[in-house]
C-alpha cells in the first residue's frame, strides 16, 4: 500500500484560513496602494509607515465586525435581509476605524500634524473609503460563507443519497438471496424421492453458493470471476435435476476475470433462463453464457432456448426487477439492460463499464 495514500487527509482548521485571507487580502491592499502611488508619482518615503496603521486598523476592525456577523447570525439569514445591516454596520464601524488609524499613524509618525492639517473634505473621504473597504469585506465573508454553507449542504445531501443508495441495495439482495434459496430448495425438494444421494450432494452444492453468496452481501461489486464461480456452482445444482435437458456453453473472455460486476448479477440472469426458459421446455434447452468487450464497456449475455414475449412471467419476475433497480443505483446511466429474441433464442445482455470496482 501507499504510504501516502493510507494517511488521513488532515483538514486546515478554519482559523487557519480566516487569518490566511485577512493577512492576504489586507496585505493586498497595502501592496495596491503602494503601488498605485508610485504609478501616479505620489509616493512619499513616509507612505508605508502610514499604511502599515491602516493595515493593522483594517484586520482588528473587519475581525470586531466578524464578531457582530457570527454573534447576531446574519450567516444563517436571505441574503436580501442582511445586505441593509452590512451596509449599516460597515458605515456605523467606519468612524471607529477612522479614529484608531490616525491615533496609529501619528504614534507611528511620531507627529500628530499629517493627520491633524488634513482638510475636512479629506476626513471625509477617508470615512467614506473606511465604510466602503468594511462593506467590500463583509461583502466578501458572506460570499466565503454561503459557499461554504452550500458545499457542506452538498456534501451533506450526497452523504443522505449515498445511505439512501446502500440502503435500497441491502433491501434488494435482501429480497434476491431469498428468491434465490427458494427456487432452489424447491428443485432440492423434487430431488429427495428420486435420488437421495443427488439432493444430499445438491444440498451440499447450495450450502457452498449461499456461503459463497453471504460473503459477497456487503460488496458493491465483485470481480467476473468470482461471480462465474457462483453461476457454475448454481449450474451444477441444477444439473443434478435436470441432467441431460440443460445444455450449458461458456463464451467468456477471460481477460475480463477481473472486471467487477454487482454481486448475484449474472446468477440472476442465468436462474432467470434455466427457470423461464429451458425448464418449461420437455425436451429441454440450451443455455449460453457470455461475457465480452463491447463498444462502452463489458457485455454480459445470457441466451436460452425459448421465445420472450414482453409481459410476460419471464420478464417481470422479481429477480430481473431488481436487477434493473440494482444497475440503476450503482451506474446510473451508463448500465443498460436489453431483453429480445436473437435468432431463435432468449437473449438479455447487460453492458456495464470496465473499471467499475
Amino acid at each position: 500500500m501507499d504510504p501516502a495514500r493510507s494517511r488521513p487527509t488532515q483538514r486546515i482548521p478554519r482559523w487557519a484560513i480566516y487569518w490566511s485571507a485577512q493577512l492576504i487580502g489586507w496585505g493586498l491592499y497595502f501592496g495596491l496602494s503602494l503601488l498605485a502611488s508610485w504609478v501616479d508619482g505620489t509616493y512619499d518615503p513616509r507612505l508605508w509607515r502610514m499604511l502599515l496603521p491602516e493595515l493593522a486598523t483594517g484586520i482588528g476592525v473587519s475581525h470586531l465586525l466578524r464578531a457582530v456577523i457570527v454573534r447576531r447570525h446574519w450567516l444563517e439569514r436571505p441574503i436580501g435581509v442582511v445586505l441593509p445591516r452590512i451596509a449599516l454596520a460597515a458605515v456605523v464601524l467606519s468612524a471607529p476605524a477612522f479614529i484608531v488609524e490616525g491615533v496609529l499613524v501619528s504614534a507611528v509618525l511620531g507627529d500628530a500634524s499629517a493627520i491633524v492639517s488634513r482638510a475636512p473634505l479629506e476626513h471625509v473621504a477617508r470615512l467614506i473609503n473606511w465604510a466602503l473597504l468594511l462593506a467590500v469585506w463583509s461583502f466578501l465573508y458572506f460570499a466565503y460563507g454561503y459557499f461554504m454553507r452550500h458545499r457542506r449542504e452538498e456534501i451533506r445531501n450526497l452523504r443522505l443519497e449515498t445511505a439512501n443508495r446502500e440502503n435500497q441495495l441491502g433491501t434488494l439482495r435482501a429480497q434476491m438471496n431469498p428468491h434465490f434459496m427458494f427456487n432452489a430448495l424447491n428443485g432440492i425438494r423434487a430431488l429427495i424421492d428420486e435420488d437421495p444421494d443427488q439432493a444430499k450432494r445438491a444440498i451440499t452444492q447450495l450450502s457452498a453458493i449461499l456461503r459463497n453468496a453471504m460473503t459477497t452481501v456487503r460488496r458493491r461489486t465483485v470481480p467476473l470471476g468470482e461471480e462465474l464461480d457462483i453461476v457454475k456452482s448454481y449450474l451444477a445444482l441444477e444439473a443434478m435435476r435436470y441432467e441431460e435437458r440443460l445444455r450449458v456453453r461458456f463464451n467468456v473472455d477471460d481477460s475480463l476475470a477481473r472486471e467487477h460486476v454487482p454481486p448475484m448479477l449474472l446468477q440472476t440472469l442465468v436462474e432467470n433462463a434455466v427457470r423461464h426458459g429451458v425448464a418449461r421446455l420437455p425436451q429441454g434447452g440450451d443455455l449460453v453464457i457470455g461475457a465480452q468487450r463491447g463498444v462502452h464497456g463489458m457485455v454480459l449475455s445470457v441466451a436460452n432456448s425459448g421465445h420472450y414475449e414482453p409481459g410476460k412471467v419471464n420478464g417481470s419476475g422479481i429477480g430481473l426487477r431488481n436487477t434493473r433497480k440494482r444497475l440503476e443505483l450503482i451506474y446510473g446511466g451508463q448500465a443498460a439492460m436489453r431483453i429480445g429474441n436473437h435468432e431463435g433464442m432468449v437473449l438479455m445482455e447487460v453492458e456495464l463499464p470496465l473499471n467499475s470496482g
